[in-house]
């Protein structure tokens, strides 16, 4: 078996690629161009492992990018798009392909498909997903006929892919339910854990120097989330209530902890990444917790993990729509051994009936209060705490990682006795 994985969204292909490798298949990463260019520099597979070169001779930058252009080119600047023929010769050599992105529509528009489709947004790129919908009604007559064409050729794609996986039973669900494509519950093997441990002593200067400014503190909140709370005229209330991630109360929540406890030195650390940085660093000015924020610049993922395995907790991201999962963030936190504050828009048996295994152990939070009430209890309870850190790793690592990658590959090898 000889698979191509295209798209590295958050890195999601490199790690698949990395677990399958682990698994004894010929696994090869093809991204996008603009997969590891800005905004998106930190998902580079450089950014993600301390041990590139080994990985490097299996990774691949396509000369296409994630986006309509990949299908259209672009008319107006009448530039055609990517050669149907080196398409076809870039993956003739690969027996299985497995992508996300523009992927299926891409191959729709080469006669060809996909073994496995995942998508990586919410209501799946490029078609039912709030921004690209948003875009289509932003745009003129002339953009609007492309991305429609577009969003057509995605769908098309994705029906007649082989296998589609996704575990977002909220609008992704929606979708393919409304295009009319099964697909199975399982997630995607997104953080690898496979990297052997890195000492400390080679860590770069910037990092050791912000791990310092952690480590004297008492209380160490560790949140690397997209900052998104502040609701943007394009968006109409129910796109809003679909793409709001609630940061602010991640903000709110501590400081009504730092009131709690002013015996000690607590720290919140927080990403300068998403819309609301600046609304963000205003909030915590108006709240009087400048002192105990920790704004760090946007990370690699191997930087964050560091960063994450010496503090106390990790917290997530505040989407409150009923069947919404948690994304990266909550993957790497769990991943790290560390409780999880999050929402979590399960019921614990439908999540069972659904997926078909029990969930983390994930401290569900609907409000900045009940942020607060996680971080009272986790604090006090220290033993409760290091508990909870560890049952999440050991179900990281019972239903994602490389176990997941093996439900992967046994689909790939249509052994059709697994009870999906």
């Amino acid at each position: 078996m000889k698979v191509a994985i295209i798209g590295n969204m958050n890195n999601n292909g490199f790690s698949i690629m990395r677990y399958f490798r682990d698994l004894g298949v010929d696994a090869h990463l093809f991204y996008f161009s603009n997969d590891s260019s800005w905004p998106m520099e930190h998902f580079s597979p450089e950014k993600d492992t301390w041990e590139f070169e080994k990985w490097k001779q299996y990774i691949h930058k396509l000369n296409i990018e994630n986006c309509y252009l990949a299908i259209t080119g672009n008319p107006i600047k009448f530039i055609l798009p990517p050669s149907k023929k080196n398409i076809k010769r870039i993956f003739s050599n690969y027996s299985i392909i497995v992508g996300s992105g523009i992927a299926p529509a891409l191959f729709e528009r080469i006669g060809l498909s996909l073994d496995i489709y995942y998508p990586y947004a919410i209501g799946v790129e490029s078609v039912n997903d709030p921004e690209f919908l948003m875009q289509i009604r932003r745009s003129n007559f002339l953009r609007k006929f492309v991305l429609n064409y577009v969003r057509q050729k995605q769908i098309d794609g994705i029906k007649k892919a082989q296998h589609c996986l996704n575990s977002e039973m909220s609008l992704t669900k929606q979708t393919f339910r409304e295009i009319g494509k099964d697909f199975i519950p399982l997630d995607i093997p997104m953080v690898y854990t496979g990297e052997r441990n890195l000492a400390v002593s080679k860590l770069p200067s910037r990092i050791l120097s912000l791990a310092d400014k952690i480590n004297k503190c008492d209380y160490k909140v560790f949140s690397h989330a997209r900052l998104l709370w502040k609701r943007e005229q394009q968006f109409s209330a129910d796109e809003w209530d679909k793409t709001n991630k609630h940061s602010d109360w991640i903000i709110i929540g501590f400081s009504e902890f730092v009131k709690c406890h002013p015996e000690i030195r607590p720290l919140l650390v927080l990403t300068e990444y998403g819309a609301d940085i600046v609304a963000s660093k205003q909030l915590c000015k108006k709240l009087k917790i400048e002192k105990f924020v920790l704004w760090i610049p946007l990370m690699s993922r191997r930087e964050i993990m560091y960063l994450l395995s010496i503090c106390d907790i990790g917290i997530g991201e505040f989407m409150i729509t009923p069947g919404v999962k948690w994304g990266g963030v909550g993957w790497e936190v769990l991943s790290s051994g560390k409780p999880l504050i999050q929402s979590f828009n399960f019921t614990e048996d439908n999540f069972f009936k659904i997926f078909g295994h029990k969930p983390p152990p994930i401290l569900d939070a609907k409000s900045s209060s009940e942020i607060t009430s996680h971080l009272v209890e986790m604090y006090i309870n220290k033993d409760k705490r290091i508990q909870i850190g560890r049952r999440s790793r050991e179900w990281f690592n019972e239903f994602n990682g490389i176990g997941l990658a093996e439900k992967w590959l046994a689909l790939l090898s249509h052994e059709d006795e697994l009870n999906f």
